[in-house]
């Protein structure tokens, strides 16, 4: 979904949290995210490398990430 949407995914930890990016500053990807009622952290939180990146955790249940999904889909 996130590919779909336009982000290249950099990086998987155990396929829990996803580093991705739109070639973007990470407050730019952000908001739109949160536009869409999606919660990242910003890269930028972990260092400059990150700048251009998010952190996607995935940590909630399957039917709100089902969601989450949707709502990139819409695009």
């Amino acid at each position: 979904a996130l590919e779909g949407a336009g982000f290249r995914i950099d990086h998987s930890e155990a396929s829990l949290y996803l580093w991705c990016t739109r070639d973007e500053g990470c407050w730019e990807t952000v908001t739109w995210l949160a536009e869409r009622g999606i919660r990242v952290a910003p890269g930028d939180f972990y260092g400059v490398a990150g700048a251009r990146h998010v952190r996607v955790a995935f940590t909630a249940t399957d039917e709100r990430v089902a969601v989450a999904v949707a709502r990139l889909r819409t695009e």
